[in-house]
This record gives C-alpha cells, structure tokens and sequence, in this order.
C-alpha cells in the first residue's frame, strides 16, 4: 500500500506532487491525498487520456472547494511527464 509522502523519490517529488502544486490543485488539503493516490493510479493504469476520461476515473473522490479543473489539469501535466520517463 502506498500514502502520499511514499510516491516520492527520496526527495523529488512525483510528478503528480509537482503539478499539484503548480496547478494549485490542492487548495484546502482536505482531499489531497485520496486525489493524489487516485491520480496515480488513473496515469498508471492508462486512463489519462482526456480530460473527460480522467474525471470518469476519479468521479469518486469529492473536492468540497470545487477545485476539480485544477485537478484534472494537474493529472494531464503529470501524465505526460510520467509517458516522457516511462513509468509511473
């Protein structure tokens, strides 16, 4: 099982971290990490191909502030660095 703080590389956050907070998609923090495990496993398991796409895949997860175009934009960044590397 895996948490947030155990995604990163020592001390270079995932991706997914990085473009959270460049995308300020975290705002109140409240739900941040289920976001951003949930986030990892969309790009992991390939469904971050869309915009439409990833919100289907995490329709679950309920952001209070409505930062969910922050989040999705941030899920599209990380991806494409994730696809650049070659893992995730």
């Amino acid at each position: 099982m895996a948490v947030g703080a155990g995604i990163a590389d020592g001390e270079q956050l995932h991706p997914l971290q990085t473009a959270f907070i460049e995308r300020d998609a975290f705002q109140c923090g409240y739900c941040t990490s289920g976001q951003i495990m949930s986030g990892v496993a969309c790009i992991a398991e390939g469904h971050a191909g869309s915009a439409q796409e990833i919100r289907d895949w995490m329709s679950g997860n309920i952001c209070r502030c409505g930062a969910y175009d922050n989040i999705v934009a941030a899920v599209q960044d990380a991806a494409q660095v994730v696809a650049k590397r070659g893992k995730g």
